[in-house]
């Protein structure tokens, strides 16, 4: 098991919970804060192994309740772009440098993430090439900096579905990319039996944080869901703006 103390453990189970509860209202934002608060007292190289199952865990225990919500046309049409991009990611990952691109990706989802806070719309809805080509971004962006979500979270959030489907599609998109990640983890060794101990120590902390912040969700209006995924949004870009810059 990771070397914790008393406090420790304590610390892990807030930082968990924490996140969880974010994850159920907004259908994301889990990784960036338990990764953030849980390197406090843990090296990265266990942390991100973990933080995947966890991820996975969420969602499959989060999509039966959620899936007919789903907008599974669009979410077939951003996935096949993310399978597509990714290995492209990856390749400028490997050739490019990799502080720059991360800048200029972070700084258009600010920009884009304000003139939603602003009250622009989209005039219309994507067509099915450019929600492929929504998808690929987020692909390109996965495979080059881990952090591909924002493209699908801003085509979700400007979509004239709803919360609800928006959520929705964000749960199940993000256990497809997670699924995805876990078999290059698993094909590099990255899943230990510590791993797997530490993950299931958390299930039932993580249960409860996510069944918590479903049911915020469900106390808040279509208004106040947008304006906290965009700033949450603003903060996951802000974060990765100022590590890419620092």
């Amino acid at each position: 098991m990771f070397e914790l103390s008393a406090l420790g453990w304590l610390w892990a189970g807030f930082s968990v919970f924490a996140a969880s509860v974010v994850r159920g209202i907004a259908g994301f934002g889990f990784s960036l804060i338990v990764t953030v608060l849980l390197t406090l007292v843990l090296p990265p190289s266990q942390i991100v192994p973990v933080v995947l199952l966890w991820e996975i865990s969420a969602s499959i225990g989060h999509l039966p309740f959620v899936y007919r919500e789903v907008d599974w046309k669009s979410l077939g049409w951003l996935t096949t772009g993310m399978l597509l991009g990714t290995p492209l990611g990856v390749w400028m990952l490997a050739c490019l440098p990799p502080e720059p691109m991360c800048a200029a990706i972070n700084g258009t989802v600010i920009i884009f993430a304000i003139m939603l806070l602003r009250g622009s719309k989209p005039r219309r809805s994507p067509t099915k090439l450019e929600t492929s080509l929504i998808g690929m971004s987020g692909g390109i962006i996965n495979g080059a900096s881990a952090n591909g979500g924002p493209p699908v979270i801003l085509f979700f959030l400007s979509s004239p579905a709803g919360a609800a489907v928006g959520r929705a599609s964000l749960i199940a998109y993000f256990l497809l990319t997670d699924s995805w990640a876990s078999v290059f983890c698993w094909q590099n060794g990255l899943f230990t039996l510590e791993s797997w101990l530490f993950m299931g120590s958390m299930l039932p902390v993580l249960a409860l944080g996510v069944a918590l912040g479903s049911r915020f969700f469900r106390d808040l209006d279509e208004a106040k869901f947008k304006k906290l995924v965009l700033m949450l949004l603003l903060a996951v870009a802000c974060t990765g703006l100022a590590k890419a810059v620092l």
